[in-house]
C-alpha cells in the first residue's frame, strides 16, 4: 500500500497542525499496547475509561472549568450541529462556515449568541467585541482557533454557557472534539446522538486514541503557550519584513497573515504555492472549494474583489525560520512572475 508522504511545508496550521513527537509517541504506544471499549466491564475496558477521564481532566484544567462540563464529540462541526438543535442561534458572520450553515436550522427556542473567540480566516480575537457580563445574555463560543494562542479561562465568564473545539487544530488527531456545557445549563440540552455515553447526552463508542491525543495536545500546548507564541511571532516578523519590502498588502492577527494580491486570485496563488512546496489557503479549508468570497473577509472590511485575492498563512509551533526564508523567496517569485 502506498503511504502518503507529506512534502510541502505547512503554512496552513489553522486547518490542521501536526502532532508533536510527544503526542505521536503516546498514540503509537496506545495502538501497540491495544485498548478496549471503555464501556466494557473488565480490566482493559476500565483502563480505557480511565484514559478518557484523564484526558477530560486535562482539557478541563486547561480551560478552567469542571471536568463534568466537557463532553466529547467527533469534532467542532458536530458540536455546532448539537448546539443548533437545542438553541436559536444568533451567529457572528466571521464564524466558521460550518457554524453559519447551522443558522438556517434553528431547531431550538432558547436564544444564544454564537461567535468565534479567534477567527479562523483572519486570526482576529473577538473577545472584546462582546459584553460577556451583560445580564440575560448567553453565549456559545467557538474556541477552536484560540487554544494555545490566547489564555482561556471559562470560569471568568459565567455567561459563556457553551464552547467547542477540535483536537486536530492543536496537534491532536482528527476525529475528536469537545462541547463545553456549563453544569447548570445541561438540563437545557437534548442529545444529537442518543446513547448511554457522556452522561447520556452523547452516544457512540469512544474514539480512545483521538481523545487521549486531544488531552495530551492541550496539556502540552497550554503549558508551552508563551514559548510557542514567541516562536511564531519571530517567524511572522521575518515574513512581514519582506512583505513591507515587496510592498504587498497584508493584515496580521494572532498567528495569521492575510496577503492580498493585485492581479491573481487566491485560488491561483494557493496552486502556485503548492507547486513550489507550500501549503497555504484561500480561507477556511472547510469551504476552500467555493468560488465565493469568504464571509469572514467581507465582515472584516475586505471588498469582494480583495477577498477573492486574499490568502491565509497560518504558522504554528512546528514551523521553522528557515521555512519562512524559503517562503519569502517563493513569494518574490510569484510576485515577479504572476502578479505584475
Amino acid at each position: 500500500m502506498k503511504i502518503f508522504k507529506r512534502k510541502n511545508i505547512n503554512f496552513d496550521v489553522n486547518a490542521i497542525e501536526m502532532p508533536s513527537k510527544h503526542v505521536l509517541k503516546t498514540i503509537e504506544r496506545l495502538y501497540r499496547q491495544g485498548y478496549a471499549n471503555p464501556n466494557a466491564n473488565y480490566l482493559d475496558g476500565r483502563e480505557a475509561a480511565e484514559m478518557i477521564e484523564n484526558a477530560r481532566n486535562k482539557i478541563a484544567e486547561s480551560l478552567h472549568c469542571k471536568s463534568n462540563e466537557i463532553f466529547f464529540t467527533s469534532g467542532a462541526s458536530e458540536s455546532f450541529a448539537w448546539v443548533s438543535k437545542n438553541f436559536k442561534l444568533s451567529i457572528n458572520k466571521k464564524s466558521h462556515p460550518n457554524l453559519i450553515l447551522n443558522e438556517n436550522n434553528k431547531f431550538g427556542v432558547i436564544p444564544i449568541i454564537a461567535f468565534p473567540l479567534v477567527v479562523s480566516e483572519t486570526g482576529e480575537n473577538l473577545l472584546n467585541n462582546y459584553n460577556l457580563n451583560m445580564q440575560g445574555a448567553n453565549y456559545f463560543v467557538d474556541i477552536t482557533q484560540a487554544i494555545g494562542k490566547t489564555k482561556i479561562d471559562l470560569s471568568k465568564y459565567p455567561n459563556i454557557k457553551l464552547a467547542c473545539a477540535s483536537g486536530q487544530k492543536i496537534g491532536g488527531i482528527s476525529g475528536c472534539g469537545i462541547l463545553y456545557i456549563k453544569e447548570e445549563y445541561q438540563n437545557n440540552i437534548k442529545p444529537l446522538i442518543y446513547g448511554s455515553q457522556e452522561n447520556g447526552l452523547r452516544g457512540g463508542t469512544y474514539n480512545v486514541p483521538a481523545i487521549v491525543a486531544f488531552g495530551e495536545a492541550i496539556e502540552e500546548t497550554t503549558k508551552n503557550m508563551s514559548k510557542y507564541i514567541s516562536h511564531k511571532g519571530n517567524i511572522i516578523n521575518y515574513i512581514v519584513k519582506y512583505l513591507k519590502k515587496f510592498q504587498v498588502e497584508y493584515q496580521i492577527h494572532t498567528n495569521v497573515i492575510n496577503i492580498t494580491f493585485k492581479n491573481i486570485s487566491a485560488a491561483t496563488a494557493v496552486e502556485l504555492f503548492n507547486k513550489f512546496g507550500f501549503n497555504v489557503s484561500a480561507g477556511s479549508a472547510c469551504h476552500s472549494g467555493d468560488e465565493k468570497p469568504s464571509q469572514a473577509y467581507l465582515e472584516s472590511g475586505y471588498t469582494e474583489e480583495e477577498a477573492m485575492k486574499t490568502i491565509r498563512i497560518s504558522v504554528g509551533r512546528g514551523n521553522k525560520l528557515r521555512e519562512a526564508k524559503k517562503f519569502v523567496k517563493i513569494l518574490k517569485k510569484i510576485l515577479d512572475n504572476y502578479d505584475k
